[in-house]
């Protein structure tokens, strides 16, 4: 869901998920034989819309960030790991210590991996953000590769909060998964709030993290708009936007949308159809280009080259 970073993947077919996750499992442990009991089948996490449609563009995964609690566990240099969690910790402006090492953690997986004899592919400059994108073989139940590849993200935090933040309804048109989840973030921007997926939701001004679970960050959502929003509705597009449109004031709706089409301006999907007409008649106020419709959108003639 954060988006495709290497240029020789493929959807995957629904039937080829579990036999791929098999193969990329069994490859990341051979790589990290220690880590073996955070990646057990019952702990093993799907996120977003994988497995729940015909095709799907990639993989999201959860892994607690509990595992990185002994990072003797992941075969790694604490040496090195230090040395870049000191890097981040130099450039830090408002990232916790807690979140630079698990940063740290990470790009030091990734670079082991980028080193190793496997075929895997890895993100590592991408790592740093805090999550683990990847690149694995596609497998069939029969256990023959496919000839293809998919993208793999490992997405590290509370597995409660992942599940929330990367929740995927499964929409028919032009509505993805990643609709719903940055729609989500705008409506905690118009507040003056950061919606992290990894983390919960923080305050702007004050820094501090004021929801940390899916029911906290429910709670304040409907503290800051007087609104009742429940995880029900929170889980689909049309129902945000239904619930928005009876709870806010037309200004306040207005402003909301707004900050969602930039966010979408610089996002690889297409607008939902419901908001095309406010897209071309809010253009040139926010300066939309349109820079990643897809070439299939509505609204691809509007596109500023």
């Amino acid at each position: 869901m954060g988006g495709n970073v290497f240029t020789a993947t493929d959807e995957i077919k629904k039937e080829d998920i579990d036999p791929t996750l098999d193969n990329f499992f069994n490859e990341f442990i051979r790589l990290f034989p220690k880590a073996e009991p955070h990646f057990k089948q019952e702990k093993r996490q799907t996120l977003g819309s994988a497995g729940k449609k015909k095709e799907s563009g990639d993989i999201d995964l959860a892994l607690s960030a509990t595992s990185f609690d002994n990072i003797d566990d992941w075969g790694l240099d604490p040496e090195y790991v230090h040395k870049v969690f000191e890097l981040f910790k130099s450039r830090a402006r408002t990232s916790t210590d807690d979140q630079m090492m698990k940063r740290a953690i990470i790009v030091a997986i990734a670079q082991k991996i980028e080193n190793a004899n496997t075929y895997l592919d890895v993100d590592v400059k991408g790592s740093a953000s805090g999550a683990l994108f990847l690149q694995a073989p596609q497998f069939n139940k029969a256990g023959e590769q496919l000839g293809k590849n998919v993208q793999i993200d490992i997405n590290v935090g509370d597995i409660d909060w992942l599940k929330f933040a990367y929740y995927s309804s499964v929409y028919s048109g032009n509505v993805k998964g990643l609709h719903r989840t940055q729609l989500l973030v705008a409506l905690f921007a118009n507040k003056g709030y950061i919606f992290s997926h990894n983390y919960g939701v923080k305050n702007k001004d004050t820094q501090e993290v004021e929801a940390k679970t899916p029911a906290q960050a429910i709670e304040l959502l409907n503290k800051l708009y007087g609104a009742d929003f429940s995880n029900e509705i929170l889980e689909n597009y049309f129902s945000i936007i239904e619930s928005l449109k009876k709870n806010l004031s037309e200004q306040d709706l207005n402003r909301v949308y707004d900050i969602y089409l930039k966010i979408l301006d610089s996002t690889r999907a297409d607008i939902p159809e419901d908001l095309q007409d406010y897209w071309i008649a809010s253009q040139e106020r926010l300066q939309l280009k349109g820079k990643f419709l897809p070439e299939d959108s509505n609204l691809i003639k509007y596109q500023v080259k």
